[in-house]
């Protein structure tokens, strides 16, 4: 837009050459008094766009002290941030120290379990190897015939040879190796209660972090894509603020420009005061304070005198700038609105950045009370432990006596086998002594025979011619000889 000086002066002094926008103001014909009027109360309605350099100027002061408040939590923040990193780091660490101890003790466990579950598998197999065998009926008489006879009347009862152990043996070592089992379960509880509640805190922690982190002044505020344009940092945005309210400036000044012009025409042009006055009482303007070119305007004042032609080429400026208007409008009202979108994302930031200082400042507290807690679960970490070794070594002795126990009764499985065996073989040893026997009894009962006869003859072919008292034994018998058992000793 030009002004009514600028147009005075191109009168005044020879013309330069005509650009494309002057030639088509020469071109423009000079607007009419109802025209000119016209003009007049859009210039005027258009000086309330001075609310949009207002309000552009209240924020870009505002955003002087949310700059300097961003940058002064960032920097506390970016610090804090750092210490508190390092912090959760180290207890991470000992978070993952403390777990392969009850990682590495239920690893030993069930190494542990394994080699008792073998334990007690090899004893089932014995014992049921014992439930299964019979024992031999005859082994349990006593030998006396009386016994006999008493046996041949009552039924034999059929044992085992489990009926021969001390059940309670190894049903008690069972149970201790069960016991010592729970044991450990009730430990690791607690161990792992412990530990969850460390768990706890630092998942706190991490909850608070990553809330931080999508509310931080560098996070993105939404998922952009490769077609977004990047996010601009928060100094740049403070100098595009600041460049749309100059710029805002110049574009209001034109307006003024173009207003005072438009009352200078007024001034210069018949009627031209009265005119306005009625079109501002119409339009519902007179509320608004005049400046005062306006007030001079409306008292009937000689305005300084020009030409004729000097006034007709201030009314085409009038003309012409009159169609820039509402373009200088709508782009005061877009940079308007960049300023307020500028300003906005300027006091996000800020409220983002008091956000993060306020979850730092959370996440300080939970450090201080892990760090409190922190020998309570160090000590449950070394008690664990403890306690671990020795059930370890009582199941791992438990579990010795289990193998020794299976291998007793192995023993004594094949102990069985050799009373089997040597049963056999005294039944065959007496069989051969009763053969023996009766062998020997039969060649005795001959030689008997064989010596009674032989008296018999003797007696017989001497009886008659030899006296009596010289053999008083000579009619005796002989004796009898007989191959007994003799009573087991």
């Amino acid at each position: 837009m030009s002004s009514s000086e600028e147009s005075s002066e191109a009168s005044a002094s020879p013309s330069p050459p005509a650009s494309p926008e002057a030639s088509n103001q020469q071109l423009l014909e000079p607007p009419s008094l109802e025209r000119l009027v016209l003009h007049f109360i859009h210039a005027k309605r258009s000086l309330s766009a001075s609310a949009f350099l207002s309000r552009a100027g209240e924020l870009v002061t505002g955003s002087r002290s949310l700059l300097e408040e961003i940058a002064v939590l960032n920097a506390r923040n970016a610090f804090a941030r750092r210490a508190v990193d390092e912090q959760v780091e180290t207890l991470a660490a000992i978070r993952d120290s403390v777990g392969d101890v009850g990682d590495s003790a239920t690893d030993e466990f069930q190494n542990v379990v394994d080699g008792v579950d073998e334990a007690h598998g090899r004893l089932e197999r014995t014992l049921a190897g014992l439930k299964g065998r019979v024992v031999d009926a005859e082994l349990q008489r006593t030998g006396n015939d009386g016994e006999d006879e008493t046996d041949e009347q009552c039924e034999p009862t059929e044992k085992t040879l489990y009926d021969f152990i001390q059940e309670s043996a190894h049903t008690d070592l069972e149970a201790s190796i069960r016991g010592l089992v729970d044991e450990f379960g009730v430990v690791k509880n607690i161990f792992d209660r412990d530990l969850r509640q460390f768990d706890g805190y630092l998942r706190d922690i991490s909850d608070t972090l990553q809330h931080a982190d999508l509310h931080s002044t560098s996070g993105p505020q939404a998922k952009q894509t490769l077609y977004d344009d990047p996010t601009p940092s928060i100094p740049k945005l403070f100098r595009a603020m600041d460049g749309h309210a100059a710029q805002m400036a110049e574009l209001f000044s034109s307006l003024i420009k173009h207003y005072d012009l438009c009352v200078t025409a007024l001034k210069h042009t018949e009627g031209g005061g009265e005119a306005a006055k009625q079109a501002v009482q119409a339009e519902h303007l007179s509320a608004q304070n005049p400046a005062g070119g306006e007030e001079s305007l409306y008292k009937k004042t000689v305005p300084e005198p020009i030409d004729e032609e000097e006034r007709k080429q201030m009314l085409r400026v009038v003309e012409g700038d009159a169609s820039e208007v509402e373009d200088v409008i709508n782009e005061l009202h877009e940079l308007s609105e960049e300023v307020e979108s500028s300003y906005e994302q300027l006091h996000s930031s800020a409220n983002r950045a008091r956000s993060t200082h306020s979850s730092l400042h959370i996440v300080l507290g939970k450090l201080h009370e892990i760090q409190s807690a922190l020998p309570s679960h160090t000590e449950a970490s070394k008690s664990f432990h403890s306690s671990w070794d020795e059930i370890r070594s009582s199941i791992a002795s438990k579990t010795k006596e289990l193998a020794s126990l299976a291998s007793f009764y192995d023993d004594f499985s094949a102990a069985y086998s050799k009373v089997l065996r040597e049963v056999d073989r005294r039944n065959a040893a007496e069989a051969q002594a009763r053969k023996l026997a009766a062998k020997a009894q039969r060649e005795l009962d001959k030689l008997y025979e064989a010596d009674k006869e032989a008296r018999e003859d003797f007696l017989e072919d001497v009886g008659g011619s030899l006296p009596r008292d010289i053999w008083p034994r000579a009619g005796d018998g002989g004796y009898r000889w007989e191959v007994r058992q003799v009573t087991k000793r």
